[in-house]
């Protein structure tokens, strides 16, 4: 009786097409789970960090009360430099932590989180960490994990109005819209950077929610669209997404 079976030659064949489809697929189904992954994990973050913000204050008042100075002072030291006032970030961050699980408090003066920081396009930049809190030679505390393992950061108080950023747990590196971004924050509360037709987060629009876009503001406009609209598909088809059209790739074809 005939046995029927396959060549070692047909094996390796078929081995080998699996191979090249696996190659072709598993990438692309890693990155589409890990941009829902961010969608999920930004939406969460946010949801806290708003209501600790409005519980804070509830508690101490709005912001713009709180008689804080400005971080750029108008002055500058002996040596030319400017010299700054970081004590609105240290007492937002002091005051919002008691509202959130920390699982970490960065030390005064030392670098918190050690990765290197990219702008959407694709470029590492010195420039990219503008806030100061990344750096060895300033005071800034307000910089914290939460439990989940999210940094956040606050940034330079304006007067009346800040910011704050995240670094999502994604990776030893920050990538500016793809797993860290920006929050505005005053007395109306916080608010993602790039929402539509929002006067406070215009100069972080949605422009600059694109990889071709060149700066240091290059992906800080894309917080709102990936909370709103719940995917990062700025990221494939950009110049066929806008907030008055399509929010999707799949809605422009």
């Amino acid at each position: 009786m005939k046995k029927l079976g396959f060549t070692l030659a047909e094996v390796l064949i078929t081995l080998g097409i699996i191979g090249i489809v696996a190659a072709m697929t598993i990438p692309t189904l890693i990155a589409k789970y890990q941009e829902r992954q961010t969608v999920s994990q930004l939406t969460k973050v946010y949801s806290t960090l708003a209501s600790a913000y409005q519980m804070m204050q509830a508690e101490y008042g709005t912001v713009d009360t709180w008689g804080m100075k400005a971080t750029n002072t108008g002055e500058v030291d002996e040596d030319g430099d400017t010299i700054y006032d970081h004590s609105a970030q240290n007492l937002i961050s002091e005051r919002l932590r008691k509202y959130l699980r920390v699982a970490k408090q960065c030390e005064k003066g030392k670098i918190c989180f050690p990765g290197a920081s990219y702008t959407l396009d694709g470029i590492k930049r010195t420039e990219a960490n503008t806030l100061p809190s990344d750096k060895t030679d300033t005071p800034v505390e307000g910089r914290f994990f939460l439990q989940d393992g999210t940094y956040v950061s606050f940034g330079w108080w304006a007067g009346t109005y800040g910011g704050i950023y995240v670094i999502l747990p994604q990776g030893k590196d920050s990538v500016l819209g793809k797993n860290r971004f920006y929050f505005h924050i005053d007395s109306k509360g916080l608010r993602p950077y790039g929402l539509k037709d929002d006067p406070e987060t215009s100069s972080r629009s949605f422009r600059t929610c694109d990889p071709s876009y060149v700066g240091v503001a290059s992906g800080q406009g894309c917080t709102a669209w990936v909370i709103y609209n719940k995917n990062l598909d700025y990221l494939h088809c950009r110049d066929k997404l806008s907030w008055d059209g399509a929010h999707s790739c799949k809605d422009a074809e």
